[in-house]
């Protein structure tokens, strides 16, 4: 008899906490955020620190790509869709030098001449990119002739020349794993993955939305 009330006693605490805590809840200010119509409060509100080298959105700098299809050999689920076909005589050209610092900055332009295997002394590049596809590096403005001390560099990718031109190349980010294999595989550096916020926030409601196009028919003309 005694196990039997207990239960009952349980059964009515338990219902009466639960509904303590909802009607505690239900006068304190509305917190829902009509996600991904309200995004801001990820800007304003909650936002974390994203580590360099997160595994976020898929990006090409396509002036860069020599279409080797590394990227898309390399995927495991296949996401990534290329094809290409062979230059006319005379249209091609090399990719840039992409210079990692050894704070984790990528500096993507032209050296004035060939990088050394070991880098002691400055280098002299022209600035094309300061890191594309996320944080930026705010003491070099992009187009700007400018030295860096052999002392901040980590390595430097050699540039290579474009061995194919692009008819297509899509990316099909609702299969993408995030594996990072594609970026590791690119000869020239030019696919990354995302490490901004941006990287993260790009949902959408039609599937079809999240095929990015890369393809640029204007750089071979």
């Amino acid at each position: 008899m005694s196990k039997y009330m207990l239960n009952i006693y349980n059964g009515v605490y338990s219902v009466l906490l639960g509904m303590t805590i909802t009607l505690r809840q239900l006068f304190r200010p509305n917190v829902t955020h009509q996600y991904p119509y309200e995004r801001e409060f990820e800007v304003n509100d909650n936002i974390r620190e994203i580590p360099v080298g997160y595994r976020g959105q898929l990006h090409n700098r396509v002036e860069d790509c020599i279409v080797c299809k590394k990227c898309a050999i390399s995927c495991p689920v296949d996401c990534i869709y290329i094809d290409s076909r062979k230059p006319e005589k005379g249209k091609a050209w090399e990719t840039m030098n992409v210079i990692h610092l050894k704070d984790q900055t990528r500096i993507v332009g032209i050296l004035d001449k060939k990088p050394p295997k070991e880098i002691t002394d400055d280098i002299q590049l022209t600035v094309q990119h300061i890191n594309p596809e996320g944080t930026t590096y705010p003491d070099i403005p992009a187009g700007a002739t400018v030295k860096i001390g052999g002392e901040k560099v980590d390595r430097i990718v050699d540039r290579k020349k474009v061995a194919l031109f692009m008819d297509r190349f899509d990316i099909d980010m609702s299969l993408c794993l995030f594996c990072g294999l594609c970026t590791e595989a690119c000869p020239t550096e030019c696919l990354t993955m995302k490490d901004g916020l941006e990287g993260i926030e790009y949902s959408e409601f039609d599937r079809d939305d999240l095929i990015y196009k890369f393809a640029d028919q204007s750089l071979y003309k």
